[in-house]
C-alpha cells in the first residue's frame, strides 16, 4: 500500500488550485481581449407600435434571440453582435428616420423593414449610404430581380396570389371579390394584379376590386354593403391581421354568404383574438407554414415561448433566420462587416427554420405557397381541395 505524507497531499492540493487559477485566469484574459474588439452591430428598424406592431415586435424578438445564442457561442470570430433597433412607425417618414438613426450608430445592415411599401421606397437610398437592408417578411414581387442592397428571406408574393387563383378556380369560386388595404401598396397592389391576372386567364371574373384607407368607424360596413351588391363566390382581404378581422366579422353579420380568403401579412395570432370564431371561415393564401407544424422549428418556438412568454409568429422565424444568414455572411468574410456587402452579393445556400433555401444573385429567395386555416383557435395547415 502507497503511503501519502501530508506534504505530498498540501502540494498536489496547491497543483490543483495552481491548475484552477491558471484557468480562470486565461479565460479572463480571453474575456477582456473580446470585450475589447469593437462589436458587429446589427441595426432593425420594424414597426414597433400601431395597428402593425404584430409584425415588429416579433420580429425584434427573433433577432434578439438569435442574437443571445450567437453571442452564447462566442459570436462572430470573437466578436459579439449588438442588436440596435428602432421603431419606424410603419410610415415612409418613419423608416428613412429610423435608418438614418441606425447608420449613425454604427449599423452595419439594417434588418427590415416589415412593410413592403416602406422597402421600396428605400432602394434608391440604400446605395448612398452603402448600408444592406435585410428584410425578414417583405414579400412583395415588385422587389424582386433587382440588383441592388435590398435582400430577402421570404420568397415574394407572386406564388401565393397564382396558388390562389388556381385554387378558387378549381372550387368553382369563380367569381372574386377583393378588398385590400392601400396604405400598403407595395404589397397590395402586386398581390391583387396577380391574382387578377391569373384568376381572369383561367376562365374566373373579378366582380369588385376595392382598396381601402384604414378601417374607421363604419367603413368596414359599406365595404360589406359593396360585396353583398356584387354577390362574388369569393371575397379575398389583402390586409393586415387586424384589418382582415374587422372585414371578416363585418362580413359575417351581413350574412354574406361568399368563401372568405386572406394573405400571408393577416397570418399572427392579432387575427385568431380579433376575428374570434369568424377566423375559422377564412383561409389564408401564405409562404409560411403554422410554426407548429414544423418539425425543424421546434427548438425555437421552445426557446421563444421561454425567452418572451409567447408563441412566435412568421416574422419571428423569418427575423431569427435572417441573423442566422447574416451570420454566415459574416463568418465567410472573417467576420468583417466592411466586407459584408461583397458577402451577400454571392449566391449562397441557407437551412433555416422553414427548410433549405437558396438566396441567388438578385437578393431574393423560392419556396413554396401553403393554404393556412384557423381551428380551434391555432393556424394550421389545410390540403388543397
Amino acid at each position: 500500500m502507497r503511503v501519502v505524507n501530508k506534504a505530498q497531499k498540501r502540494k498536489r492540493s496547491l497543483d490543483t488550485a495552481g491548475r484552477k487559477s491558471l484557468g480562470l485566469m486565461l479565460a479572463l484574459v480571453l474575456t477582456l481581449w473580446g470585450c475589447h474588439k469593437e462589436p458587429i452591430r446589427l441595426g432593425l428598424a420594424g414597426v414597433i407600435t400601431g395597428p402593425w406592431a404584430d409584425l415588429g415586435i416579433h420580429a425584434r424578438n427573433g433577432a434578439r434571440l438569435a442574437v443571445e445564442e450567437i453571442n452564447r457561442r462566442g459570436g462572430v470570430s470573437g466578436r459579439v453582435l449588438e442588436l440596435l433597433v428602432q421603431n419606424d412607425e410603419g410610415t415612409l417618414e418613419g423608416a428613412k428616420r429610423a435608418r438614418e438613426l441606425l447608420v449613425a450608430q454604427g449599423a452595419s445592415v439594417i434588418i427590415g423593414h416589415m412593410l413592403s411599401t416602406q422597402c421600396l421606397d428605400a432602394l434608391p437610398e440604400l446605395e448612398r449610404i452603402g448600408v444592406p437592408l435585410f428584410s425578414p417578411v417583405a414579400s412583395s414581387a415588385l422587389l424582386t430581380g433587382k440588383k441592388d442592397l435590398f435582400f430577402r428571406l421570404r420568397p415574394d408574393s407572386q406564388a401565393p396570389a397564382n396558388f390562389l387563383a388556381r385554387h378558387l378556380i378549381t372550387r368553382g369560386l369563380d367569381r372574386v371579390g377583393i378588398l385590400y388595404d392601400a396604405t400598403n401598396p407595395g404589397y397590395t397592389e402586386p398581390w391583387v394584379s396577380a391574382l387578377t391576372q391569373t384568376l381572369e386567364s383561367l376562365g374566373g371574373h373579378v366582380v369588385l376590386t376595392k382598396g381601402f384607407s384604414r378601417l374607421e368607424k363604419g367603413t368596414e360596413v359599406s365595404l360589406a354593403e359593396a360585396v353583398l351588391e356584387k354577390e362574388p363566390r369569393a371575397v379575398v382581404l389583402v390586409a393586415s391581421a387586424q384589418e382582415t378581422a374587422q372585414l371578416l366579422v363585418a362580413m359575417r353579420r351581413a350574412k354574406i354568404q361568399s368563401s372568405f380568403f386572406g394573405v400571408g401579412w393577416a397570418q399572427t395570432d392579432r387575427l385568431i383574438t380579433e376575428a374570434g370564431r369568424a377566423a375559422e371561415f377564412l383561409i389564408l393564401a401564405t409562404n409560411d407554414p403554422p410554426l407548429e407544424e414544423v418539425p425543424e422549428a421546434a427548438e425555437f418556438v421552445h426557446a421563444y415561448r421561454e425567452r418572451f412568454g409567447m408563441a412566435p409568429n412568421f416574422a419571428a422565424a423569418r427575423s431569427y433566420d435572417t441573423v442566422r444568414f447574416l451570420v454566415q455572411a459574416l463568418e465567410s468574410v472573417g467576420g468583417r462587416p466592411e466586407r459584408l456587402r461583397k458577402a451577400l452579393a454571392e449566391s449562397r445556400e441557407f437551412h433555416g427554420l422553414f427548410g433549405r433555401l437558396t438566396m441567388d444573385a438578385y437578393g431574393d429567395v423560392h419556396g413554396e405557397s401553403y393554404l393556412v386555416g384557423v381551428r380551434d383557435g391555432r393556424f394550421v395547415k389545410l390540403a388543397p381541395q
